[in-house]
């Protein structure tokens, strides 16, 4: 399967150690490939045979020879009978070639016969449209009725009886049969075709054919069985009562019409003009703001040039004069229209008294204003009686304005208000034990004196201020850990300072490297675990992980036949606290690389990630065992079913599994030193780790193993994938002859696939590259993708000998990669180098954003297709070499490598910057959204945007642990100068970071 490039001199010798025996293809064709048969049904198949001289094949069900009456029977031709009952499970039938390995199944889908019909009603089946009546036994819901081959659409009235409605054309008989969901079609029913079709519908008809009728008056009309009713003017309901139009129209003549199964038919309407309208009064005198009281019979509408008039003709007059002090009042009805003047008079100016005061804050003053209809005040309150009351806190102006609206319009009255000394505050307590956490925080600050303009502040920076109850509310932002003075101020009123701890007290590690220490051993920062690490010191955390049960799984996805495996992954890498196991796990998949594009189905895949999880902090000869016997490897790289050599038909043993468990999993192909530097012959040429000849003596090592049969079933060669554990040994397929494996060892004739296989797992395990090849690829994965020598030299000293003698430790080796020097370096920032960190790949840049401001994610996240689309579909590598080439070197960098590079196109580096500004673009909500499975509140970001600086320096801390550039801050804070909102303010910010270098890149 996985084609590498050889050298022509290994090719010769493969070439010359298979001759004179050609390798042919062996494979096996069943048709049909697919079929659907009814209890006791028969399938004739046929197999086609290509690459075995001999072509003939032994058929199974369900790897039963010849079947069984449970589940079916098979000829030695090939015909197939259904069982009388449906089998439980699913029935696959297979054709062995002559050779004993080379097989075909196709699967069989056995489904229960068709309900039968006793009855069809009419019968004879008139010609034309009818409804029909089926009758029969065993109907369900959803059955559907078929009529001459047709579907037709089928009611479902009961277990024995159908509807539908047909049209028959001329014929002399038509068939009928009935399928129930998830059976075949029953029996065919015939039914005769007789009778000739139904009448016509007689001629409509209209009563009566003709009418008088007054403008605004009414008509009752009658037609049999009429469906619609229209009218050329006025308007017609549905039960034919026509009425006719207030006005006459262009012509006195109106058609009414009505339509039903005969037809239609109309009637002729002649319209009568009614009596002229009038108005009563035709003229009065109204005050501005006055009511005036008209009428007018049978009046439809009112409208005024000025002021207003109710449906019920009460003409109120505008409080003000218009441009003209004449207006007319129209009244529209049967007869036309009628028009009265009405002629406006001005009031008296309105006034308020007293027109100025000065009271104290909270104080009150009575108000009086002649015919007053309103009152308002701008800071204070006013009642409907004018009684004012003073706001209890001062305006920024230090008046308020009393305004009282009436007839004569307004008039406004001037409050000065008196404000007392202000009170010096007083701070009894802040937040939880005088606790703030590093970053930006809410907290409450009790105590007394406290006032709606108190601000609070930290260490002399203002916060954000707000009072409830007798507390205030804080926001704000801390970037150092360590004591803070916490002060509230009334104006020059000063409280007394109160000293709060912010952040870890007796922190083991600083904030910036607890973060940049989570880029590695996890899915990134959040705040919480942030402080843990501060708490605990790396060696701490590493200890609680170590300790910690495993948490994550894919066990869910058991029930989901495909998809979900990668928003899974990123649901566990955000919200689960085993952290260092998943992050392990996941570099282990990209070393020990399968792939859903041949395994097809998730529960393959689940169980081979579940074991990653397990075995994450175990001994790595374990993951080698765990990993070489799993279904998923043993279907990935062919293990699984592989038959020793077979002269007689040209066979050789695949080698799949026995190259690349040598090449990518554990020593690769030339000799290293232990600081991963090649090693040299006389001729300076690399010296290679094996050549082709030892691939194939491994490969004979890896033979006689097959998958594991169901609880108390015999092993079967040639079984298909299942779950039931690891691969099994097959004996008889097994080549038992010694094998030259590496470094001179042999494997003695004679052993069990199990010895043979332990022989060769520790013959690999005790090489002296696995150290410095899987060290590096863990550094590489976790920490850089440029390890000094001298790093990668004392992981592998770890690996080779954890202090007590035991070679392969994961958890000494993880440590060793994790707390290393070279992996410590520049933890608080400002001395960054070229060979630091690594590209986030998009699973990590994807957890890491959520996990930084504490999000929540469930399976429903819509990140999936957004993985797809950056080339990380995860646990689809398109090959065994993983999601990216691990030997890219990024362009014009000198030869530095960068493996997740090989992955950023253009095109996925603009669709990383769209994940972004998608899920940190809401516009008007802080709980960001992306999906039903994603939510991140950037709440409290909020109240810093009035500081850019302070607010960049908050999203610093949280994104790039509070190390970025004073260059680049500079250019974020200018960038987002003049944001309309707070929320646009931040999203930018965090746009800006998380689609810069300096982000991308973990340092």
């Amino acid at each position: 399967m996985w084609m590498k490039q050889r050298s022509i001199g290994l090719m010769i010798s493969a070439l010359t150690l298979l001759a004179p025996v050609a390798l042919k293809a062996q494979k096996i064709t069943i048709s049909p490939s697919y079929t659907t048969v009814g209890v006791n049904g028969t399938v004739p198949y046929t197999a086609t045979v290509t690459g075995l001289t001999n072509t003939t094949v032994t058929w199974s069900v369900n790897n039963v020879k010849g079947g069984n009456s449970t589940i079916g029977t098979i000829t030695t031709a090939g015909l197939y009978k259904a069982p009388a009952v449906i089998p439980a499970g699913e029935v696959t039938v297979t054709a062995l070639g002559s050779d004993n390995k080379t097989s075909a199944t196709v699967y069989v889908v056995i489904e229960p016969p068709g309900p039968s019909i006793t009855a069809v009603s009419p019968n004879p089946i008139p010609v034309g449209t009818t409804t029909v009546t089926v009758t029969g036994t065993g109907f369900k819901s959803g059955a559907m009725i078929q009529v001459s081959g047709a579907n037709v659409s089928t009611t479902f009235v009961n277990a024995t009886t159908l509807k539908t409605s047909v049209y028959q054309g001329p014929a002399t008989s038509t068939t009928f049969m009935v399928q129930n969901p998830g059976t075949l079609w029953g029996p065919t029913f015939t039914v005769p075709v007789g009778g000739t079709p139904p009448p016509p519908p007689p001629t409509q008809t209209i009563s009566p054919t003709s009418a008088t009728v007054k403008l605004g008056g009414t008509q009752q009309f009658t037609s049999t069985g009429a469906t619609s009713w229209s009218a050329t003017e006025g308007s017609v309901s549905s039960t034919g009562l026509y009425l006719a139009p207030s006005t006459m129209p262009s012509s006195s003549s109106v058609t009414v019409t009505a339509k039903g199964p005969g037809g239609s038919a109309s009637a002729t309407v002649t319209l009568q003009a009614s009596s002229p309208q009038t108005i009563s009064p035709t003229s009065a005198t109204v005050k501005l703001g006055a009511t005036q009281q008209f009428t007018s019979s049978g009046a439809t509408s009112w409208s005024a040039t000025a002021g207003t008039i109710s449906p019920t003709a009460l003409y109120t007059a505008p409080s003000t004069m218009p441009s003209s002090s004449s207006v007319t009042v129209t009244a529209m009805g049967p007869g036309g229209s009628a028009t009265a003047t009405v002629t406006l008079q001005p009031v008296n100016a309105q006034t308020i008294s007293p027109s100025a005061v000065s009271l104290n804050l909270g104080g009150t003053q009575q108000f009086t204003s002649a015919g007053a209809t309103g009152w308002a005040a701008t800071y204070g309150t006013v009642t409907s009686a004018g009684f004012y009351t003073a706001p209890s806190v001062l305006s920024s102006t230090g008046t308020d304005s009393v305004t009282a609206t009436g007839p004569g319009g307004t008039a406004t009255a001037t409050v000065t208000l008196i404000a007392p000394p202000p009170t010096t505050p007083v701070i009894t307590g802040v937040g939880t034990n005088g606790q703030l956490p590093l970053g930006v925080f809410t907290t409450t600050i009790t105590g007394s004196g406290f006032s709606a303009t108190s601000v609070a502040a930290l260490n002399g920076t203002a916060l954000g201020t707000t009072l409830s109850n007798g507390t205030l509310t804080v926001t704000g932002f801390a970037s150092l850990s360590g004591a803070g003075k916490i002060t509230v101020s009334n104006g020059s009123a000063v409280s007394a300072p109160f000293t709060v701890q912010i952040g870890v007290a007796n922190a083991l590690v600083s904030s910036a490297a607890a973060r940049r220490f989570l880029e590695q051993a996890a899915f990134g920062p959040t705040p919480s675990d942030a402080l843990n690490v501060q708490a605990l010191g790396f060696q701490g955390w590493l200890t609680q992980q170590f300790n910690m049960a495993q948490v994550s799984n894919y066990t869910p996805l058991l029930n989901v036949s495909q998809g979900g495996m990668g928003p899974h992954l990123l649901t566990n890498a955000v919200m689960n606290p085993d952290q260092l196991r998943q992050r392990v796990a996941f570099a282990l998949s990209q070393i020990w690389v399968t792939s859903i594009n041949k395994l097809i189905w998730n529960g393959n895949m689940v169980l081979y990630q579940d074991m990653l999880l397990a075995d994450a902090f175990s001994n790595y000869r374990q993951i080698m065992a765990d990993v070489t016997l799993s279904p998923a490897m043993g279907q990935y790289l062919d293990m699984a079913n592989n038959a020793m050599a077979n002269p007689a038909t040209g066979t050789l043993a695949n080698e799949n599994y026995a190259r690349e468990i040598m090449q990518l999993f554990t020593i690769g192909t030339q000799m290293l030193n232990q600081d991963g530097s090649l090693q040299y012959d006389a001729n300076n040429l690399p010296i290679p780790t094996y050549l082709q000849p030892t691939i194939g003596e491994f490969a004979r090592v890896y033979t006689g193993w097959t998958y594991a049969p169901a609880a108390g079933q015999p092993v079967q060669w040639n079984a298909y994938i299942s779950s039931n554990g690891p691969m099994v040994p097959y004996a008889p397929e097994h080549d038992s002859g010694a094998k030259h494996l590496l470094n001179g060892y042999v494997s003695p004739a004679g052993a069990t696939p199990q010895q043979d296989l332990n022989n060769a797992l520790d013959n690999i395990f005790n090489h002296p590259n696995v150290g410095p090849f899987v060290g590096k690829q863990l550094i590489q994965h976790l920490v850089k993708s440029n390890p000094s020598p001298a790093y990668i030299s004392r992981v592998a000293a770890a690996f080779n000998n954890n202090g007590q003698g035991v070679r392969g430790d994961m958890m000494a080796t993880i440590t060793a990669v994790l707390l290393d020097p070279e992996a410590r370096a520049n933890d608080n920032g400002g001395n960054d180098q070229i060979t630091d960190g690594h590209l986030q790949e998009p699973a990590l840049f994807i957890a890491a954003m959520i996990r930084a401001f504490g999000g929540q994610m469930s399976d429903q996240n819509y990140f999936g297709w957004d993985l797809v689309n950056m080339d990380q579909d995860l646990f689809n590598p398109p090959s065994v070499f993983n999601y990216y080439p691990a030997n890219y070197v990024v362009p014009a960098t000198g030869g530095l490598l960068g493996a997740e590079f090989g992955i950023q196109t253009p095109n996925n580096a603009i669709w990383r910057a769209n994940v972004v500004r998608t899920l940190f673009g809401q516009w008007s909500n802080p709980v960001e959204s992306y999906g039903p499975g994603t939510t991140v509140d950037v709440t409290p970001f909020l109240s810093l945007a009035a500081n850019p600086a302070t607010l960049v320096s908050a999203l610093d801390l949280t994104l790039t642990h509070g190390t970025m550039p004073a260059g680049m801050k500079t250019t974020i804070v200018n960038a987002i100068a003049g944001e309309p909102t707070p929320l646009l303010a931040v999203e930018d910010v965090i746009y800006l970071i998380m689609t810069s270098s300096y982000y991308n890149v973990w340092h």
